[in-house]
């Protein structure tokens, strides 16, 4: 019926129904946070990035403030930028041309920034662990609509 919401978790043997039953809720409990679509019936296995990292609300924004911290001296605005550009680097194979494309900005643009990037970071940006928690950092900030930097 129109207007309602709800959650489908997913197929699971009968004996882990209630694994299932936690992803509805968790499902559920951000549909009623306005993090998720209402109006509609969502399949949890479709949304599994959500399902994973918005609940974690305090972790990543503990988080943030450790992996983001060189951030923190910049004004909004340029902290955001950086943030975007960080989060486009980081997904994006390739180099300063793909970032840019993905961007919608101009390449020098693009080279300008993740120059700044590295001037900010050093060498730790090349930390595989430390590039993973920034990706996860910068996308649950980016699902919640939040400001990459803001928290």
């Amino acid at each position: 019926t129109a207007g309602w919401s709800g959650a489908i978790g997913p197929a699971v043997p009968l004996a882990a129904a209630a694994t299932s039953l936690r992803w509805a809720e968790t499902a559920v409990q951000l549909i009623k946070k306005n993090l998720l679509p209402q109006g509609e019936v969502l399949y949890c296995t479709e949304r599994t990035e959500e399902l994973l990292l918005l609940p974690a609300e305090e972790l990543i924004d503990a988080s943030a403030r450790r992996c983001l911290a060189p951030l923190d001296g910049l004004s909004p605005t340029q902290a955001r930028r950086l943030a975007e550009t960080l989060l486009a680097w980081i997904e994006t194979p390739g180099g300063a041309p793909e970032v840019a494309a993905r961007l919608g900005i101009h390449p020098q643009t693009a080279r300008y920034r993740l120059r700044q990037i590295r001037e900010l970071w050093g060498d730790a940006i090349d930390e595989p662990d430390q590039r993973f928690e920034m990706l996860l950092v910068l996308r649950a900030r980016r699902l919640r609509g939040d400001s990459p930097t803001s928290g």
